[in-house]
C-alpha cells in the first residue's frame, strides 16, 4: 500500500496460528506489515488503548473471552481500527454475526494463505476507512439537516407572528372602520340636529325682533359659529367624544372680538376654566349660551365705559358645574324679568339651561352677573 508499513494486532492463545501468520505476513512482496501479538484479550485491548494500529486480526475464543463478546469489546475499544475475525471451522457463525455487527472480514484457520491475508488485510482497511468518512459525511449530513431544521423552525415561528401580527392589524383595522363609520354616523346625527336648532334660531329673531337684517344677520351668523367652533374643537381632540372647553371659549372670544370689531385692549376678556372636558351634547348648548352672554356683554355693558372686564368660569362642583359669565359694565335693569325675558338672546339663554337641566342666577351689584349650574348631559 504505497510502501506504507502496515501495523497490524494479532490477539491469539495459538502459538502455532501465530508463527504461521507471521510468516504470511513476511512473504508478502507489495506490502510491509509489522506484527504485534498478545495472548489474551485484555492485554490486546490494554494495546490498542495505548498504541496506534491499522488492522487487528481477531481469535473469537481466548483465555479471557469467548465467542461474539470478544468482537464487541475489542470494537467498542477501538471503533475505528478495521478488525478481521480469525475463525476455526466450527465457528464460522459467530464470525458471520460479527462481520454483520461491524467486522470487516472474517478468515477460516487452515484456509489462509499469504495472498488471501494480505488483500483481506489491504480491503479492510480501504473498507473501513470509507466507513469512516462516510460516517463523518453522515454526521455532517445531519448536522446540516438540524441548522436548516433550526432555521426552519426560526422561519415559521417568524412566519407565526407575522401572520398573527398581520391579524391583530386587520382586526385593528376592522376596528378602527367600525368606529369611524359609528362615528360618522353620530356626527351626521348631530349635524342634523344642529341644523334644524340653526333654523330655529334664524327664525326666532325674525318672529320675536325689530332689529334691522344686517343685525339679525351678524347675531345669526354668531350663533352659527358657535356651533361651528364645538365641532372645529372636537376635530383638534385626541378623543372625539369629549372637548376641552378652555380651548373651545377663547377661540369664541377671539371670533367675538372680530365679529364686533372690538378692541382687545380697551375689553379684556379673563377666562378661568382648566382641565374642563365636556360631552359634545353639552358642549353645544354651553357654547351657544356663552355666545349669548358674551355677545350681550359686548354689545350693551360698557357703552359708556373706556375700559371693562369680563370673566368667564367653569368649575366642577361636586357633581355640578358652575358656570359664570360676569362683567363690570353698567348692569342690567333691576326691573328686568330675566327669566320671562322678551328679548330672544335671553329667551335662547333660558331655553338652553332648561335643556341641561339647569338653572339660572343673575346678580346685578356692579356690573352684570350670570350664573348657570347644570349637569353634564349623558344621553
Amino acid at each position: 500500500m504505497d510502501g506504507k508499513i502496515i501495523k497490524v494486532l494479532l490477539i491469539e492463545d495459538n502459538l502455532a496460528d501465530i508463527v504461521l501468520i507471521k510468516e504470511m505476513l513476511k512473504e508478502s512482496l507489495n506490502t510491509t506489515f509489522k506484527l504485534y501479538d498478545a495472548h489474551y484479550l485484555d492485554e490486546g485491548l490494554k494495546y490498542l488503548e495505548e498504541n496506534e494500529i491499522d488492522v487487528l486480526l481477531l481469535d473469537l475464543n481466548l483465555p479471557d473471552s469467548q465467542g461474539l463478546d470478544t468482537f464487541q469489546k475489542a470494537n467498542e475499544k477501538a471503533p475505528n481500527v478495521p478488525i478481521i475475525i480469525l475463525t476455526a471451522f466450527d465457528d464460522e457463525y459467530t464470525a458471520v454475526e460479527a462481520v454483520k455487527e461491524d467486522a470487516q472480514d472474517y478468515l477460516t484457520k487452515g484456509k489462509v494463505d499469504s495472498d488471501l491475508l494480505t488483500r483481506s488485510i489491504s480491503y479492510a482497511i480501504e473498507r473501513k476507512q470509507i466507513e469512516i468518512e462516510l460516517k463523518k459525511y453522515q454526521e455532517h449530513l445531519e448536522e446540516l439537516v438540524k441548522e436548516r431544521t433550526k432555521e426552519l423552525q426560526k422561519s415559521n415561528e417568524k412566519l407565526k407572528r407575522e401572520i398573527k401580527a398581520r391579524k391583530k392589524a386587520e382586526e385593528e383595522i376592522r376596528a378602527s372602520l367600525n368606529e369611524k363609520k359609528i362615528l360618522l354616523e353620530e356626527i351626521h346625527h348631530r349635524v342634523e340636529n344642529n341644523l334644524i336648532t340653526v333654523s330655529n334660531l334664524i327664525g326666532l329673531e325674525y318672529t320675536l325682533t325689530d332689529k334691522e337684517p344686517i343685525e339679525i344677520y351678524q347675531e345669526s351668523q354668531n350663533r352659527v359659529k358657535a356651533i361651528a367652533l364645538i365641532h372645529e374643537t372636537l376635530s383638534k381632540s385626541e378623543d372625539f367624544a369629549v372637548i376641552d372647553f378652555a380651548r373651545y371659549t377663547d377661540e369664541l372670544v377671539k371670533y367675538l372680538f372680530k365679529s364686533y370689531a372690538i378692541d382687545p385692549d380697551l375689553i379684556k376678556v379673563n377666562i378661568g376654566i382648566n382641565g374642563i372636558l365636556l360631552d359634545i351634547d353639552t358642549a353645544i348648548p354651553s357654547g351657544l349660551i356663552l355666545n349669548e352672554l358674551i355677545s350681550n356683554s359686548l354689545k350693551h355693558a360698557f357703552k359708556n365705559k373706556v375700559h371693562g372686564e369680563i370673566n368667564v368660569t367653569l368649575s366642577l362642583n361636586h357633581d355640578n358645574f358652575e358656570l359664570t359669565v360676569s362683567d363690570d359694565g353698567i348692569g342690567l335693569s333691576e326691573e328686568l324679568d330675566y327669566i320671562y325675558a322678551e328679548t330672544p338672546g335671553l329667551q335662547l339663554v333660558n331655553t338652553l339651561v332648561r335643556q341641561l337641566d339647569g338653572i339660572i342666577e343673575l346678580e346685578i351689584n356692579n356690573g352684570t352677573s350670570f350664573k348657570i349650574t347644570f349637569r353634564d348631559f349623558k344621553p
